[in-house]
């Protein structure tokens, strides 16, 4: 079941806490389907390198440890595509 929820005078709307919780995520995709707003929950970009940024001395600095992990993605695509077109 649905809440009712009002925008304020900046179209702004409160997503109230339990179904934030619910959902695992701060972002939110919105978009327009058939006349109606359908609100689509987004993983939170930076969840996979929480505990790849050091919290003691030396700290990796975010935008490092975001290199690496998107260096990583890519590395385990190329891999799985090798792997699909040898056929293994």
């Amino acid at each position: 079941m649905g809440v009712i929820v009002k925008l304020d005078e900046r179209g702004r709307l409160v997503i109230p806490s339990e179904l934030r919780s619910k959902v695992g995520t701060n972002y939110i995709e919105v978009r327009e389907e058939d006349g109606k707003l359908v609100l689509i929950p987004v993983l939170d970009p930076l969840h996979d390198l929480i505990g790849r940024v050091s919290r003691a001395k030396p700290l990796k600095p975010l935008s490092e440890a975001a290199e690496e992990e998107a260096e990583r993605i890519v590395r385990k695509k190329r891999e799985e595509s090798k792997h699909a077109y040898s056929g293994s």
